[in-house]
């Protein structure tokens, strides 16, 4: 099966002008899988224009349902790839045209680049694959005129607005439709609170929050988390309730329950996939499917593959590097003596509380897409005092420079600004760059993680080096799949060899030694 066959339309041209003749003599407005199958567009692979979007029976199903009852709040939350924010952006795009007029429809997100990135540019795209619709114009024309974060149907005088959780900002709005991407991440105070002035408003015959979204991070996504536990709260829908018994594959009668929750006090509709079998789209199966998920299992973290791709729970930070993939890669190599081989420093420094640990880094000498961890030294603070790196820091790293072909020292600017300063006035052979702890630490730790899943480091077997990367848990930045950062198991866990390390690896790579 071709990845995108489900997507294509099948409805005959003569068959669909029919339909849409006597929905104009008529004025009856179409319910919501009839008209996105009439009216939505989806971009496909290799092609110029789009086809209408074809819905699988699953979501058919569930649609209806939600529509022919009153609910406040929706969630839809399914593993990543299972088009859950097309969805999302096909009501938005229904309400608008279908609900009367002068509906108000939010797109929110807690920054605006992801609230236009996200089910908004889906509904903008639905318009935009309109073979009339004029680029430059940004308009299809007697329907819709298109904005950089707004979107306005003519007929209907109907705004469609992407916005940031800036909750002063839109005190007093009265919307049909909110929708809250990926609600997981909303943690701020500021994010929380834009929720609770978004409520849905009585002076509106539909008004309602959608969110589609993965799970989230036990613990952390509290707000994501309470609507989850309401749902859970309330009753399981049976096969016979939803309406459709071929809409889920694993119901074998009417009396199944399927993966849906109605909490009547609470006005909340829960859509909550998760395992294997939530895996229901055509290209998450077959060939093509099992390649995707074996490629996104080698290179996501353990929790990271089990919150995106079957929707579970996940705890927010895990085991950063299993110590027996770490323990594969010893391969004590050295250079030879009067080497000119360019080597990279990293260094990462305490003063009271942590330690200073520096790394030399270098390509290794037969395949040069592989690292080699030639030295690793660290100094703690005496008992009770701070760190002079005067004693220890400065001639290790003047030593090295003398001895070594050096070609920079990486390192973190909080604690050692004034002494790269220091060391740059010595006029040394050596580039000194603040490597930055926030962007490029994300980078670099995910770096790490996959050399040495990878088998592409190689190091000395230092025990200090070990017991540094044995004390780092990994904090997953939300959804970011080559993106992590080393964070302290405990308290008492050292991790500031591993943190050198990582930046000196990132350096040599960056820069192609």
């Amino acid at each position: 099966m071709a990845r995108n066959e489900s997507l294509l339309n099948a409805m005959p041209a003569a068959q669909l002008a029919i339909r849409r003749r006597k929905r104009a003599d008529t004025r009856e407005p179409l319910e919501i899988v009839e008209w996105a199958e009439e009216n939505f567009l989806i971009a496909q692979e290799n092609e110029r224009e789009g086809q209408l979007i074809h819905l699988e029976p699953h979501q058919k199903a569930i649609l209806k349902y939600v529509f022919s009852h009153e609910f406040s709040t929706v969630i839809w939350s399914t593993p990543k790839k299972s088009g859950k924010t097309t969805v999302a952006a096909m009501v938005a795009r229904w309400v608008a045209e279908e609900k009367g007029r002068f509906q108000e429809i939010y797109f929110v997100a807690n920054d605006f680049e992801q609230a236009k990135s996200r089910a908004f540019n889906a509904t903008m795209q639905s318009v935009a694959l309109n073979p009339k619709y004029n680029v430059k114009r940004r308009r299809l024309e007697g329907q819709w005129a298109i904005l950089d974060r707004e979107m306005t149907h003519i007929p209907t005088g109907s705004k469609l607005k992407a916005l940031a959780t800036d909750y002063k900002g839109e005190a007093g709005a009265e919307p049909t439709l909110t929708v809250w991407t990926e609600l997981w991440g909303y943690t701020s105070e500021n994010s929380q609170r834009f929720w609770t002035e978004m409520t849905p408003t009585p002076t509106r015959k539909l008004s309602m929050r959608w969110v589609e979204t993965y799970a989230g991070f036990e613990g952390e996504s509290l707000l994501l988390e309470r609507l989850y536990h309401q749902g859970k709260e309330g009753r399981q829908l049976t096969a016979n309730e939803l309406g459709d018994l071929s809409a889920f594959r694993e119901a074998p009668n009417w009396d199944s329950l399927v993966p849906c929750w109605v909490n009547d006090n609470a006005g909340l509709f829960m859509y909550w996939d998760e395992g294997m079998i939530a895996r229901r789209m055509p290209w998450q199966l077959g060939e093509w499917g099992e390649a995707y998920y074996r490629t996104q299992e080698h290179d996501l973290l353990p929790n990271q593959f089990e919150r995106l791709h079957f929707n579970h729970w996940a705890a927010s930070e895990g085991a950063a590097i299993p110590m027996e993939w770490w323990d594969a890669c010893m391969d004590a190599l050295t250079l030879p003596a009067g080497s000119n081989v360019p080597v990279v420093l990293g260094v990462d420094a305490g003063v009271s509380g942590d330690c200073t640990a520096l790394t030399m880094v270098a390509r290794h000498p037969q395949k040069h897409d592989e690292l080699v961890e030639l030295l690793t030294m660290v100094w703690y603070p005496p008992q009770g005092g701070k760190m002079d790196y005067r004693e220890n820091l400065t001639p290790a790293v003047d030593n090295l420079i003398a001895n070594h072909n050096v070609v920079q020292v990486a390192y973190d600017e909080y604690q050692l600004h004034h002494w790269a300063n220091e060391q740059r006035s010595k006029e040394p052979s050596a580039w000194y760059r603040a490597f930055g702890q926030q962007a490029e630490r994300l980078v670099a730790d995910k770096q790490l993680y996959d050399l040495v899943r990878d088998r592409r480091l190689h190091h000395s077997g230092n025990p200090e080096l070990r017991a540094h990367i044995q004390g780092c848990n990994a904090k997953i930045p939300g959804d970011e799949e080559n993106r992590m950062r080393f964070v302290k198991r405990s308290e008492e866990s050292k991790i500031d060899a591993a943190v050198a390390l990582s930046m000196a690896c990132a350096e040599s790579l960056r820069l192609n030694l």
